[in-house]
């Protein structure tokens, strides 16, 4: 190969990662077509959907683009351009911050959100651990591209809720995982008390001993199913 294919060949390179790198920054002045707020969740639609008569409900798989930014300075964190290829993720299983479950809940395919997630709907006091420091504020720019109609999630937190006060202690959270969580249980007690402190330490927002519907991001029901 010689070297001036070379010196071609790096220059699309280099072009190439700058035009990449423009794609992920955080775009202030962005149009916002309208805006809500759900259950805490700030809701900025970008763009409009194209199917809106299959909304997302919980139990639902989604394929979607993402960016993930910290809200103070909106430096990006997290992307689905990272992995070069759209994510897929459930929705209503717990197993994404809360913000962005309920932020997605209703969106359609095509629809463009820009969520602006509080830190106790996202990693809360303690960070997670990497990329996103304690007590830090979140946005997240999400483009629905297909959903998946899924099954309804099992209510786990009438499962817990043992004495069906709305609310699990740490003493029916510890029941819990020393019923299901056989590879904790073996460990002794210790260890469930551990999980059970690091649950708590994400769920308790209001830091009353307690998690309530509210704060629970496992698998629920409705409110109104609730009640």
């Amino acid at each position: 190969m010689n070297s001036l294919l070379v010196l071609v060949i790096s220059f699309i390179v280099s072009v190439s990662v700058i035009l990449a790198d423009e794609v992920y920054k955080f775009d202030k002045d962005a149009e916002v077509l309208y805006k809500f707020d759900h259950d805490g969740v700030q809701i900025e639609v970008l763009k409009k959907g194209e199917d809106c008569d299959k909304k997302a409900e919980e139990g639902d798989m989604l394929t979607a683009e993402f960016h993930g930014f910290i809200a103070d300075g909106h430096d990006r964190f997290e992307s689905s351009h990272d992995s070069k290829k759209p994510s897929s993720f459930k929705i209503g299983h717990g197993y994404m911050i809360k913000g962005l479950e309920r932020g997605l809940l209703g969106t359609c395919v095509g629809e463009k959100r820009r969520l602006h997630i509080p830190a106790v709907l996202a990693y809360g006091k303690i960070g997670d651990g990497k990329n996103v420091p304690p007590g830090a504020d979140l946005v997240y720019d999400v483009e629905v591209i297909h959903i998946q109609k899924g099954t309804t999630p099992p209510n786990i937190f009438a499962k817990i809720d043992l004495n069906k006060d709305k609310q699990i202690s740490r003493e029916e959270m510890g029941a819990f995982i020393l019923e299901t969580g056989r590879t904790v249980t073996l460990r002794g007690q210790s260890e469930i008390d551990n999980v059970v402190n690091e649950i708590f330490n994400l769920e308790d927002l209001n830091e009353d001993g307690f998690v309530d519907f509210n704060e629970f991001s496992g698998p629920k029901k409705s409110k109104h199913d609730e009640l």
